[in-house]
C-alpha cells in the first residue's frame, strides 16, 4: 500500500479487550497507524516508546497513535503495561490486516519455503531455514499516517532505524496543516500570499509522491560536490516572492517541491527530511536555487535571537536530521 491509496476498514481487538474499528479512530481525527513485528522485543519497544514519548506532539496536530503486530491480546496487554502506552496496541493474531496493508510476511514465506523445499537437495539442508525471518518477524515495520478519510498519506517503512517511524510521521503531520492541528500552525500562521511561490507550476511534496520522478536528485546536481553558495544546515531558507515565472519545471520535479515546501522558513535539514532526499543532494539544490534567485537564505542564529527562537530552530533542525 502506497501514498494516496484507500485504507481498509477493520475491526480488531486491542490491548484491553475492546473492538476497535479504524473508521472509528479516524472519526477523532488523522491515524498514525504503525505495524511492528513482535511485542516487547528490543527493536520495537523503541519504536513503540517513541510513539509513547512523542505524545504531546502529536496531541498538538491532532493525530491519534495505534499501534499493531501479530500478538494476542494478552500480550499486547502485558506490552502495554510494562511500558505504560497512552495509544491502543491491537492484535491481527491471524494476519488478515497485515496482509490487507501489504505488511505481511507470511503469505511470501509459504511460496518460498515450497520453493525451497524442492530445491532442498541441491542446495543442502540449510535451505529450508531461509523461512525463519517470516516466522520470527511476520510483518514489516511499517508506518501509515491515515486521514479521515481513509486515504493513505504517508507511508513510513524501514526495519533497523526505529524511531524514524515517529519521528517521519509527525514531522509530515505538522506540515500538512490539518485542520486539526492546534497550536503553532493555525490559520492565523501561515504563511502570507506574497511569501508563496505561483502555485499551478508545482505539486505538493506529499502528492508528488504519488508520481515519482524518474531524474534523481544527483543527477540533477550533476555529481557535483560544492555550491557557489555556502549553506549550513540550520540556515533558514524561504522561497521569494517574484512576478517573473520560474522555469515550468515538471509537476514531481524535486525543485519545485523544494520551492512549494519552503513557502515558509524551513532548515536544509527540515528539507531533505520533508521530501526525503539525501542532506548533501538538498544543500546543492537549494545552493541552485539560491543563486538563482528563487530562495534565500536568511539570518542563521544570531546574538539578536532570543533563547527561544535558538531552540525552536535548533529543534526543528535536530527533528529533521533524525528524520532522514
Amino acid at each position: 500500500m502506497i501514498a494516496g491509496d484507500k485504507a481498509p476498514d477493520f475491526t480488531l481487538l486491542d490491548h484491553t479487550g475492546r473492538a476497535r474499528t479504524l473508521s472509528g479512530l479516524l472519526s477523532e481525527g488523522p491515524v498514525v497507524l504503525f505495524f511492528y513485528p513482535l511485542a516487547s522485543s528490543p527493536m520495537c519497544t523503541a519504536q513503540a516508546c517513541h510513539f509513547r514519548d512523542l505524545s504531546n506532539e502529536f496531541a498538538a496536530v491532532g493525530a491519534h497513535r495505534v499501534g499493531i503486530s501479530t500478538d494476542t491480546v494478552d500480550k499486547q496487554a502485558h506490552f502495554a503495561q510494562q511500558r505504560s502506552f497512552d495509544y491502543p496496541l491491537l492484535s491481527d493474531v491471524d494476519g488478515v490486516v497485515s496482509e490487507m496493508f501489504g505488511v505481511r510476511r507470511g503469505r511470501l514465506a509459504k511460496l518460498q519455503k515450497s520453493l525451497w523445499t524442492r530445491e532442498a537437495p541441491r542446495r543442502g539442508r540449510h535451505t529450508r531455514r531461509r523461512g525463519l525471518l517470516a516466522g520470527l518477524l511476520p510483518v514489516r515495520r511499517t508506518t501509515f499516517v491515515i486521514g479521515t478519510d481513509r486515504t493513505v498519506l504517508k507511508v513510513v517503512s524501514t526495519e533497523l532505524r526505529a524511531s524514524v517511524h515517529a519521528d517521519q510521521a509527525l514531522w509530515f503531520l505538522q506540515n500538512l496543516h490539518l485542520p486539526h492541528a492546534r497550536g503553532t500552525h493555525s490559520a492565523a500562521q501561515q504563511p502570507p500570499p506574497e511569501a508563496r511561490p505561483i502555485g499551478d507550476l508545482f505539486i505538493a511534496p506529499e502528492a508528488a509522491a504519488r508520481e515519482p520522478s524518474l531524474v534523481r536528485p544527483y543527477a540533477l546536481t550533476a555529481g557535483r560536490t560544492d555550491t557557489d553558495v555556502e549553506v549550513p544546515l540550520e540556515a533558514p531558507v524561504q522561497a521569494v516572492a517574484t512576478t517573473t515565472k520560474p522555469p515550468r519545471w515538471p509537476k514531481n520535479d524535486v525543485r519545485g517541491q523544494i520551492l512549494t515546501y519552503c513557502a515558509r522558513s524551513r532548515s536544509v535539514a527540515e528539507i531533505a527530511a520533508a521530501l526525503s532526499l539525501p542532506l548533501g543532494a538538498t544543500r546543492f539544490l537549494v545552493g541552485d536555487l539560491v543563486t538563482q534567485g528563487y530562495l534565500r537564505v536568511n539570518a542563521t542564529p544570531g546574538d539578536s535571537m532570543t533563547i527561544e527562537e535558538r531552540r525552536e530552530l535548533l529543534t526543528r533542525t535536530l527533528r529533521g536530521l533524525r528524520a532522514l
